[in-house]
């Protein structure tokens, strides 16, 4: 919606077996990126997160999401939209 040209969204589709190599691929075309960020909507301690900082060793990277939760919703409309806009606002800082 911004029409931006200085973020790049990568979206992975497969996580196990992490590809590799089609990572190192992305990361080496876009090689004047200066951060690289995991962002995902679910809680911190949910979703790939975790998978991915044990498995991730391409880059450095940085983590945008929820913060740790017993639930991965939070049960109300505007909480969760709030949460949304943040998770949005961190990404595209």
């Amino acid at each position: 919606d911004e029409k931006r040209n200085d973020v790049a969204i990568i979206r992975i589709e497969q996580l196990y077996p992490l590809p590799k190599y089609q990572l190192e691929n992305i990361v080496k075309r876009y090689a004047n990126a200066k951060e690289h960020f995991w962002v995902q909507e679910e809680p911190e301690n949910m979703g790939a997160c975790s998978f991915m900082r044990r498995k991730f060793h391409v880059c450095p990277l940085k983590y945008i999401s929820r913060k740790e939760a017993c639930t991965p919703a939070t049960g109300f409309a505007e909480l969760h939209i709030e949460e949304q806009q943040a998770i949005l606002e961190q990404a595209f800082a």
